[in-house]
């Protein structure tokens, strides 16, 4: 990049993990362009992630567009910005179409399938390998990675490899709190445990199992489990509370997202189906026990130093990357057993 770019548009990702994933690219921008003003646009869930960043100076709301007054708004939204510059981190039709309309004269991102949107950006064809391939299919690389490759392409100096979060002290405070109101702050070590997926009913364990986990490390003395819940899994995280006997395992329903990456800071293990809140974990540090079905581990394949991934790769299905199982028995994770992960997670805490 040659000409000094004043005004930066930042497109983030839309899903939680993508966007923990994305933070050495997020930092790498703000690197190299440190006297621009950045303005970073995600869906409005995710602003919780960015508290306390120094990598951008304004956010920028982008909810998901559902008719054209929404697409209208947005790109006057992103006119009215003034932006020399936009970088589209998401490969989506709608995130490369605002910025274009919107009028921005340089547009970096990912082509795949929208080149007209873009100025600048790799692509896969013969003799440019970004893609690496087998058959029709791409072979997949760690997300980190992939916004990696986009940034070497653009010119950006070299940055940050591993995924960090910043974290602020009324975030940390506010956990404080919530752990000692129910009793939870007594020194035992914290086991988080991640049952739901957004993703679909593929990546889902079996609630019985996850309430025998719980019930495990409630009953060791020097830990204890709290079970995460997202939005839309308060039934089943209550299912595996109730399952789990009584035992004092706490349900979490919904977090605030500042909240959660300051209990995931406290931690000192997570038992997760492949979710968000697993990368948001591994920003800090905590090991991982991920519970993988029928998702291409690749795309996740970072920080293996602290992760252990349990999946069923002897299965021909294996991964299928649907969200439901078409054969309608999810063998994938069925096969997956309580001692299996016990085993893994007691590796973990008594390294």
């Amino acid at each position: 990049m040659v000409a000094v770019i004043e005004r930066l548009y930042v497109r983030a990702p839309n899903w939680v993990g993508d966007y923990v994933m994305a933070g050495p690219a997020l930092e790498r921008i703000r690197a190299a362009h440190p006297d621009a003003r950045i303005t970073l646009a995600v869906r409005p869930y995710l602003r919780e992630m960015a508290n306390g960043a120094g990598y951008f100076d304004e956010i920028l709301d982008a909810p998901k567009i559902s008719n054209l007054p929404d697409l209208r708004a947005r790109v006057g939204e992103v006119r009215a910005g003034r932006f020399d510059l936009a970088i589209i981190l998401p490969n989506s039709l709608e995130t490369a179409l605002v910025p274009f309309l919107a009028g921005v004269p340089r547009r970096i991102g990912w082509r795949q399938g929208r080149s007209a949107l873009i100025t600048s950006g790799p692509r896969a064809q013969k003799g440019r390998r970004w893609f690496r391939r087998h058959g029709p299919r791409r072979i997949p690389d760690p997300m980190p990675l992939y916004y990696e490759k986009l940034l070497d392409h653009a010119g950006l100096p070299p940055g940050p490899e591993r995924p960090r979060l910043p974290l602020a002290d009324s975030d940390r405070q506010g956990i404080s709190g919530w752990l000692a109101e129910r009793g939870l702050d007594d020194g035992r070590r914290i086991v988080l445990i991640t049952a739901g997926a957004s993703y679909g009913a593929s990546k889902l364990w079996l609630p019985e199992r996850f309430a025998a986990v719980a019930r495990h490390f409630a009953e060791r003395p020097d830990t204890v489990p709290i079970l995460l819940s997202g939005p839309k899994e308060f039934e089943l995280v209550q299912k595996i509370a109730d399952g789990a006997g009584g035992v004092p395992a706490a349900i979490a329903p919904a977090l605030p997202l500042g909240w959660l990456k300051a209990l995931c800071e406290r931690a000192s293990l997570m038992i997760t189906t492949d979710t968000g809140p697993r990368h948001i974990a591994l920003a800090f540090d905590v090991p991982i026990v991920c519970l993988m079905g029928p998702n291409d581990p690749r795309y996740t394949n970072y920080a293996l130093e602290d992760q252990v991934v349990i999946q069923k790769t002897e299965l021909e299905c294996v991964p299928c990357q649907l969200k439901s199982c078409p054969l309608g028995h999810h063998e994938c994770m069925k096969r997956i057993t309580v001692d299996e992960v016990i085993a893994v997670a007691e590796r973990f805490l008594d390294r």
